[in-house]
């Protein structure tokens, strides 16, 4: 499964969906470098990618969405909306 991005108005913060090594449904936001930014979007539609390559994951969590408690803590600390 590709990965399902989501930019924020919070510049570099996204949300990221797909499945993890185990296949499992997971999700992760993704604080990711200034200058890699371009790239990760590119990179993402495209397919697999280490996510750690483009910057410093924020939190994660398995399932398809985050939970509405983390989804709010972004909101608060990061101004990520969806």
């Amino acid at each position: 499964m590709l990965p399902s991005i989501q930019p924020s108005s919070a510049e570099r913060i996204f949300l990221v969906r797909g499945n993890d090594s185990t296949k499992r449904p997971a999700w992760y936001y993704l604080q990711v470098d200034r200058e890699k930014k371009t790239e990760f979007e590119t990179k993402a539609k495209l397919g697999q990618i280490q996510l750690t390559d483009f910057g410093k994951i924020v939190t994660s969590g398995y399932g398809e969405y985050p939970p509405n408690d983390v989804k709010k803590r972004m909101k608060d600390e990061y101004g990520f909306e969806e």
